[in-house]
C-alpha cells in the first residue's frame, strides 16, 4: 500500500525527534487535510498515530484512560482500514494497549462495544450545544482559524472513539465551514475546494435522518437513483440533452461515495452521459464534445471488466462521428485496432525504460560503498550520467510517439492548410519528462496564415490527437471540465464535485482547468481574464514574454512559453520562434528586471516546499519534496544568468561553461537532479500512473514484557540514496548561504541527515550531524538560550548516545532538554514535553 499523506511527514519527522506526546496537534491538522482529500487510507494512518499518542500518554502518567482511548482508535482505524498488512499491524497495536492497560484503571470494561447507531438516540439540541461556542467564535471578526480547526478536529476524534456519527459528521461540516469561510472571504481556491470536499465527506457519512441539517442552501437532490436514470434516458429519447446530463449527474452524485464506492452504477451513470456527449457533438460538431464522450467511456471502462468489447467499438464510432460532424471527412477508412497498438506501444516503452533503470542499478551503483570512500563520489557522477542518458531517450521515445500520432491524425483530416510546429512545453522540453507524464504543447503556425480556416484545421488537429491520447486510457475525468461533474468557471463549489481516483492517470493532456490548459486550446475566457489560445505565429507566440503581457497572464504562462522543444511538423518555425524569442526578451529594457521579478515569483509561489527539507526516512511526496528542488534551482539559475536553454542538463552544463558555477556545484546539481527524476520514475512505476507519494507504512513490533516501547521501523526504498540527495542538496545550501553558515535552513538539514542516519542504525554519524546542528542553533539563537531547536538539537543527542550505550552522556543531555522545557513551560508546569524529559532521564 502506497498511499499516505505528505502532510504526515513533518509530523512523523516531529514525533521521532520530541516523542509523540508533543505531536499530538500536528496529527489533528493531518487529520483534517485527510477528511478534505477524501483520503480513507490517510484518514487511517492518522487515527493509528493518534492511538500511538495516546499509548504514550498512558505509559508515561499511568493512566488507564489514555489505554482506553488509543484501543478506542486503533478499532476505529481497524474498522476504516481495508489493507490487509495494516489490519494485521493495528490488531497487533490494540492487543498491545489491551496487554498495557491491565491492571490499570480504565473508563470502559474489557468487554466494552462501542453502541451501533441504530442504538444511538441522536439529538441535534445537544450536538447544537457543543458547537455553539466554537461555530460564535468563528462568525467574529479576526478569530484564530487554527485553534477553531483544532477544536472542532478534537470534537470529531470524540465522535470517532464513541462511535457517535451526528457528532462526527457534525464536526466534519464544521470544516467545510471554516474553510468556506476563509475561501469566500480571500477568494483562495484551495480553501474552496477542501470546503466542497469536507461537506462531500459529510454528507457521505451522515445519518440520514440528519442530512438535511449539514448544508441548508446546498444539501443535494436525494430522489432514487433509478428515478434520476428513467427520467435522463425520457430526456435523452426526447433530445432533451441539457435536461439528460442533469439527471445522470444527480443518479452519479448519490452513488459516488469515494469511500464505499459502487462501481458498477458509477459505469451505468457514465455511460449514459457518455451517450448524451455523443449526441451533443452530432448537433453541436464540437470537438470537444465527442472528447468529453470519449473520456467518460474511458472512464467507465476503468471501473468493470464488463463489456469491454462493446465500450471499445462505442470509442471506435466516437472516433468516426469526429471525423464525419466536426471534421467533415470520412472516417469509414480509419482501422479499428489504432488504440490497441498505442497503447501496447506506451506499454513497450515503459518497460523499456524500467529495463534500463534496472541495468543502470547493476552497473553504477555508488551505495555499496562506504560513504568516505572515493568511488562512491566517482560512481555516483557515473549514475548521474546514465540517469541523464535514459531521460534524454525517454524525451526522444514520446517525441516519436506523438509526432506518430499527429502524422496518423493528419492521414485523416488532409493535409494542412499551411506550414506548422508542434512545441513541446514543461518536462518535455526539461528533458526530465517520464512515459507517465503529461502532454503540454503549442502549435506555431505559418506567419500570414492566421485566419479562420487554419485556426479550425489545428483545433480540428488538437482534438483529434486529443481523441487518440484519451483512448489510452489515462486521462481522469476532471481534467475535461465536464460542467455537470467539475465545472471550474462556477463560483459555486458543488459544481466541482466529482474525484475520479479510479480512472489511472498517466500518458494524457494537460487538464482544462484555468490553472492548467498548457495545450493548443489554451484558457477559455474566466471572469477576470480572456480567451487564451496556444496556437499563433512565432511572432506573436513571443509576445507573451513582453512585461505587460507578462504582468496580465501572471509570470507562469511566458515561462513555460519560453522553455520548449521541437516535436513534430516544421523545424524552420521553431528557430523562427527561438529568434523572435531572442529578440523580444532583449529588446525590453526591462528584460533584466523582468527576469528578477520571475524569480522572485517562482520562490514565492514555492516558499512552502521548501521550509523543510530535511529527510525523515517517512513520508515523501516525490513531486513536491524533492522533484521540485532541483527544478527551482535550475530554472532560477537560467533566470538570473540569461540561459536560453530548455534542457535541465543543457543548462547545468552551460553555466558550468560560463563559468557562473564551479565544477563541484555542477556536479551537485547534476546529482540532485537525476536523483529526483529517479525517484520520480520509480515512484510512478510503482504506483501505475501519476501517484506522487512515496509513502512506506510503520509496522510496530511488540515485545513480550509489557513495559517495553514498541519499535517503529519505517523505510523509504534504498536509505542511502535519499541521504546521498539531502547532502547534496546540503552542499548547494552551503554554496549559497558562503560565509554564513548560522542558518536555520542549513541546520535542519543537518538535523534531518542525523536523523537518517540514526534510522539506518549508524548513531555515531548521527551524533555529528546532531552536533553540527547544535552548534549552527547556538550560534543563531544564543548559547545560554531557551529555545526549541536547541532542545530539540539536545534530545537527538541523549537518544543516539543512549543507543551507544552512554547513559550518563546521554542522561546529561536530557537534563539540559529539561532546564530548557523549565524555562519555556515553567517550572512547575505540567506539560507533556516535560513528561518526556523525565521519563527519558528516568529511563
Amino acid at each position: 500500500m502506497l498511499r499516505i499523506c505528505e502532510k504526515l511527514r513533518e509530523a512523523d519527522a516531529k514525533a521521532r525527534r520530541l516523542g509523540l506526546v508533543r505531536t499530538e496537534t500536528d496529527y489533528l491538522r493531518a487529520l483534517v487535510d485527510a477528511m478534505a482529500d477524501m483520503d480513507r487510507a490517510v484518514e487511517v494512518e492518522v487515527l493509528k498515530s493518534l492511538g500511538d499518542v495516546n499509548l504514550e500518554k498512558g505509559q508515561l502518567d499511568k493512566d488507564g484512560l489514555m489505554f482506553d482511548r488509543a484501543m478506542l482508535l486503533y478499532r476505529a482505524a481497524l474498522l476504516r482500514c481495508k489493507d490487509k498488512d495494516m489490519s494485521e499491524s493495528l490488531e497487533n497495536r490494540y492487543l498491545y494497549a489491551e496487554k498495557l492497560r491491565v491492571g490499570k484503571r480504565g473508563t470502559f470494561p474489557n468487554d466494552y462495544e462501542p453502541q451501533t447507531n441504530g442504538e444511538k438516540m441522536y439529538s441535534p439540541a445537544k450536538i447544537s450545544e457543543k458547537f455553539s461556542h466554537l461555530d460564535h467564535r468563528r462568525l467574529t471578526s479576526g478569530y484564530d482559524k487554527d485553534f477553531v480547526l483544532l477544536e472542532y478536529t478534537k470534537l470529531m476524534i470524540e465522535g470517532v472513539i464513541n462511535e457517535d456519527n451526528l457528532l462526527e459528521t457534525e464536526a466534519i461540516k464544521s470544516f467545510g465551514d471554516v474553510f468556506l469561510k476563509r475561501g469566500t472571504e480571500t477568494g483562495d481556491t484551495p480553501c474552496l475546494t477542501k470546503a466542497t470536499a469536507l461537506y462531500n465527506t459529510a454528507l457521505a457519512r451522515s445519518p440520514s435522518d440528519y442530512i438535511s441539517s449539514l448544508t441548508p442552501k446546498h444539501a443535494p437532490d436525494y430522489r432514487s437513483y433509478e428515478k434520476c436514470l428513467t427520467t435522463g434516458d425520457r430526456a435523452l429519447g426526447d433530445g432533451n440533452l441539457d435536461s439528460a446530463e442533469h439527471e445522470f449527474a444527480a443518479a452519479l452524485k448519490l452513488i459516488h461515495d469515494p469511500n464505499i464506492p459502487d462501481r458498477l452504477k458509477e459505469t451505468d451513470c457514465l455511460c449514459r452521459l457518455g451517450d448524451v456527449y455523443v449526441q451533443r457533438g452530432k448537433t453541436t460538431r464540437e470537438g470537444r464534445n465527442f472528447t468529453q464522450a470519449a473520456a467518460l467511456y474511458n472512464a467507465a471502462m476503468a471501473r468493470t471488466d464488463k463489456n469491454k468489447q462493446c465500450v471499445t467499438k462505442i470509442l471506435y464510432e466516437i472516433e468516426q462521428r469526429f471525423l464525419r460532424y466536426t471534421a467533415n471527412v470520412d472516417g469509414k477508412s480509419i482501422l479499428s485496432g489504432q488504440a490497441i497498438r498505442h497503447k501496447k506501444r506506451l506499454e513497450d516503452m515503459r518497460a523499456h525504460t524500467k529495463s534500463q533503470l534496472e541495468a543502470i542499478d547493476q552497473r553504477h551503483n555508488p551505495y555499496q560503498y562506504d560513504e568516505d570512500d572515493p568511488s562512491m563520489k566517482t560512481v555516483e557522477v557515473e549514475r548521474a550520467e546514465a540517469v541523464k542518458a535514459l531521460f534524454k531517450a525517454v524525451a526522444q521515445d514520446r517525441q516519436n510517439f506523438i509526432q506518430d500520432l499527429v502524422d496518423e491524425c493528419i492521414v485523416a483530416l488532409g493535409p494542412p492548410p499551411c506550414k506548422y510546429a508542434f512545441i513541446g512545453l514543461g518536462s518535455q522540453a526539461t528533458e526530465l519528462v517520464t512515459p507517465y507524464s503529461d502532454l503540454e504543447f503549442a502549435i506555431l503556425i505559418e506567419d500570414g496564415k492566421d485566419n479562420d480556416d487554419t485556426r479550425r484545421y489545428f483545433l480540428n488537429l488538437t482534438h483529434y490527437l486529443h481523441l487518440k491520447v484519451i483512448n489510452l486510457g489515462e486521462t481522469i475525468l476532471p481534467a475535461m471540465a465536464i460542467p455537470s461533474l467539475n465545472d471550474f468557471q462556477s463560483e459555486n463549489l458543488e459544481k466541482d464535485w466529482f474525484f475520479d481516483s479510479v480512472t489511472p492517470r498517466g500518458f494524457a493532456f494537460d487538464g482544462f482547468m484555468p490553472w492548467a490548459s498548457k495545450t493548443p486550446f489554451g484558457r477559455d475566457k474566466t471572469k477576470r481574464k480572456p480567451q487564451v489560445s496556444l496556437i499563433q505565429t512565432p511572432a506573436e507566440m513571443a509576445t507573451f514574454q513582453r512585461l505587460d503581457v507578462s504582468l496580465s497572464e501572471g509570470y507562469h504562462l511566458s515561462d513555460i512559453l519560453r522553455r520548449f522543444v521541437f516535436l513534430a511538423g516544421e523545424e524552420a518555425l521553431v528557430d523562427e520562434y527561438r529568434e523572435r524569442l531572442s529578440k523580444t526578451i532583449t529588446d525590453d529594457l526591462l528584460s533584466h528586471f523582468k527576469s528578477h521579478l520571475s524569480a522572485i515569483q517562482i520562490l514565492y509561489d514555492d516558499r512552502d516546499h521548501f521550509h523543510n527539507l530535511e529527510p525523515t526516512g517517512q513520508l515523501l511526496n516525490v513531486k513536491k519534496d524533492i522533484y521540485r528542488f532541483p527544478g527551482i534551482a535550475i530554472e532560477l539559475l537560467a533566470l538570473c544568468c540569461h540561459v536560453a536553454l530548455s534542457s535541465a542538463w543543457d543548462v547545468i552544463d552551460r553555466l558550468k561553461e560560463l563559468g557562473k558555477i564551479g565544477e563541484e556545484n555542477a556536479t551537485h546539481l547534476k546529482v540532485l537532479t537525476s536523483i529526483s527524476v529517479e525517484l520520480r520514475l520509480r515512484t510512478y512505476m510503482a504506483n501505475g500512473g501519476q501517484k506522487d507519494n512515496l509513502s512506506p507504512l510503520a509496522q510496530m513490533k511488540y515485545q513480550s514484557e509489557a513495559h517495553e516501547v514498541p519499535d517503529s521501523i519505517l523505510r523509504l526504498g534504498d536509505q542511502k540514496k535519499a541521504i546521498t540527495y539531502y547532502k547534496e542538496s546540503l552542499a548547494m545550501k552551503r554554496t549559497i548561504y558562503r560565509d554564513n553558515t548560522a542558518n536555520p535552513s542549513i541546520a535542519a538539514s543537518l538535523h534531518g541527515l542525523g536523523s537518517s542516519w540514526s534510522e539506518l542504525g549508524d548513531q555515531k554519524k548521527a551524533v555529528g550531524y546532531f552536533e553540527e546542528a547544535l552548534t549552527i542553533e547556538k550560534t543563531i539563537y544564543g548559547d545560554n538560550t531557551a529555545h526549541p531547536d536547541i532542545a530539540a538539537a539536545l534530545q537527538a543527542l541523549g537518544s543516539s548516545w543512549s543507543e551507544l550505550g552512554d547513559q550518563k552522556k546521554a542522561i546529561g543531555y536530557f537534563e539540559e532538554v529539561l532546564t530548557i522545557e523549565k524555562t519555556i513551560y515553567g517550572e512547575n508546569t505540567a506539560h507533556p514535553d516535560i513528561a518526556q524529559s523525565l521519563h527519558n532521564i528516568g529511563g
